[in-house]
């Protein structure tokens, strides 16, 4: 009774964190130009935002959230009988999207050459690299470029073959659940 509300709470905060990145990406994706949405959430979540600029959830947005959790966990609670069964959906959805599906999409997001967060990360290697020329005594002129050219290329196709993956993977395992499932009864 006491251990619900601590587990409903961070899983609303993720959900709330999911929803507000998924909005932001999928508009961005129709857009032209992704650098506006890439520059209203930061790439590392917050990390220049003082407490006081700090987003809060809604009371509908917090009431729905809560209500929807609560709901979808006494649903199957009522309706699962094996602890066996939840865990095998909870390894086939979350161990993959965590090992597979994640990696290779923000890799991939991050690496693209044309994206806000990729010319951010670069130009901060830039300004590092700059910086200890300075203080070097060496000649201030162009940069060397870190951009491996045709290896990040790869890099970035296997990002996405991995995620690619990692959908296959969640698939078969589903379906293995289902069959199980289906077998039982």
């Amino acid at each position: 009774m006491f251990s619900y509300p601590l587990q409903v709470n961070p899983c609303r905060d993720s959900l709330n964190g999911v929803l507000k990145v998924v909005t932001t990406w999928g508009a961005g994706i129709f857009r032209r130009n992704s650098t506006d949405s890439a520059r209203r959430v930061p790439l590392l979540g917050g990390a220049k935002q003082s407490n006081n600029d700090k987003e809060y959830m809604s009371e509908m947005r917090f009431a729905t959230l809560t209500t929807v959790i609560i709901i979808l966990s006494y649903i199957v609670a009522m309706t699962v009988s094996s602890l066996e069964r939840v865990l095998g959906f909870v390894g086939a959805t979350g161990s993959t999207g965590i090992s597979f599906i994640l990696p290779g999409l923000l890799y991939y997001k991050i690496s693209d050459p044309n994206g806000a967060p990729h010319q951010r990360l670069m130009k901060e290697d830039d300004d590092e690299a700059e910086a200890e020329q300075a203080e070097d005594g060496e000649a201030a002129g162009i940069l060397p470029s870190k951009r491996l050219g045709w290896r990040s290329s790869i890099l970035r196709k296997l990002s996405l073959c991995l995620a690619i993956y990692g959908f296959l993977v969640m698939a078969v395992c589903l379906t293995t659940n289902f069959i199980l499932i289906a077998r039982e009864k």
